[in-house]
């Protein structure tokens, strides 16, 4: 019989048999849901329907903005928004905005499709947002039109010095707040401030529509835009006025992300308690660091993301992620490599972003589910710094 505290990759027993999900997102119970389905399926209404109009008003209320608008996916949110920006801004051939390399590729995505420029900012790596400082350097002696900030994986960005820093220079600031429904930042919820602020509907994140995406903002006429624009730029008279794209947020896609929000509060309680656990049994361990939350804030943990040290944990993440796969423990490398380094967007590339490189050959996302599997992960990282020498070995 194998001894469980030898690493599978050396022969031992794997600690999850079968593997753990990476994620599971909590959904509502079907009751929640069927009935206001079933109405939905016998008035044939599927889109542009009561569903997504409460799902707006209650989100808007949630969040306390004045509007927010539903959308296919947070990519297409944010493409409509930057779509809109330009058409704000001085004619230029390619506006150039400022956003962080380390993020995930929709961020820059988006911008490249609405034809801007990105220009990539590094990493404060404690946070794991956006480097004001770098920012600041960029905003005094580049030519940026806007700033494209992003809260990474829910720890909201220092919204008032952000806020003052873009104020100063004149430039619009936009969020990319995927992971952020439901974080806070000195008493203000993510979706508040900036020009708007984009959130994902998607299975791993706290609400959950299966698809979509919500934009929550202070400007009416941004709104109505974004209301014409997802129908592909027709304001209902059939006479395009832009062009848009078919971004709707369907009606069943609605009904859930309004049950799902109902369970917000709850869901991002939980993930905040398993997030300190596990923080405190890997605190033991040398060579773990831990992304630090923004002071005075509450965080969603869409994702639990640790720092490996090769030199104190004795094998670098690469390694980790081979002998945690072993064990049955999924990982994610977010955000490896990062986007200034991804070939569709190397022609913006300018510098090295050296803080940035760094952090992303560090660090791996681990699953965040129960209060009973954190033991069990802190067993399966133990043993592999227990057995560091040998795995390397075996590893190369």
């Amino acid at each position: 019989m194998s001894n469980p505290t030898t690493p599978a990759l050396l022969g031992g027993s794997p600690l999850f048999s079968p593997p753990l999900p990476m994620a599971r997102p909590r959904l509502p119970e079907p009751q929640a849901v069927l009935p206001t389905i079933e109405a939905m399926l016998l008035s044939g209404q599927l889109t542009k329907g009561p569903e997504l109009n409460k799902l707006e008003e209650e989100t808007a209320s949630y969040v306390g903005v004045e509007h927010a608008v539903g959308v296919s996916s947070c990519t297409s949110g944010l493409m409509l928004c930057l779509q809109a920006l330009k058409r704000r801004l001085p004619a230029v051939p390619r506006p150039r905005v400022a956003v962080p390399s380390f993020t995930f590729l929709a961020s820059v995505t988006s911008l490249v499709w609405a034809g801007f420029e990105p220009v990539f900012v590094e990493v404060d790596p404690a946070s794991m947002n956006l480097c004001l400082q770098d920012l600041e350097r960029l905003l005094g002696r580049e030519s940026i039109q806007a700033v494209l900030a992003v809260h990474c994986f829910g720890n909201p960005v220092p919204l008032a010095r952000l806020e003052a820093l873009c104020a100063g220079h004149g430039v619009p600031l936009l969020f990319d707040a995927a992971h952020g429904f439901g974080s806070i930042h000195q008493g203000r919820k993510v979706g508040q401030g900036g020009w708007c602020q984009v959130f994902s509907l998607t299975p791993t994140k706290m609400v959950v529509a299966g698809e979509g995406g919500l934009v929550c903002t202070d400007d009416e006429e941004l709104a109505e835009e974004l209301r014409v624009g997802r129908e592909y730029g027709n304001d209902g008279s059939y006479n395009t006025v832009f062009s848009g794209l078919n971004a709707r947020l369907s009606e069943l896609h609605a009904c859930l992300a309004r049950a799902s929000l109902g369970m917000l509060e709850d869901v991002v309680a939980h993930r905040n308690q398993v997030a300190s656990a596990l923080k405190d049994a890997l605190s033991q361990i040398p060579g773990i660091g831990f992304q630090a939350i923004t002071p005075d804030s509450r965080t969603t943990y869409k994702d639990f993301t640790i720092v490996i040290d090769p030199e104190s944990f004795g094998l670098n993440r690469d390694q980790v992620e081979s002998a945690l796969a072993a064990e049955g423990v999924p990982i994610r490398k977010y955000f490896s490599p990062p986007c200034h380094l991804h070939q569709a967007f190397r022609e913006f590339s300018e510098r090295a972003l050296p803080q940035t490189e760094k952090l992303a050959a560090g660090c791996l996302s681990l699953p965040l589910l129960e209060l009973s599997t954190v033991e069990p992960l802190r067993q399966a990282i133990e043993k592999l710094h227990v057995h560091r020498e040998q795995l390397a070995e075996r590893l190369g």
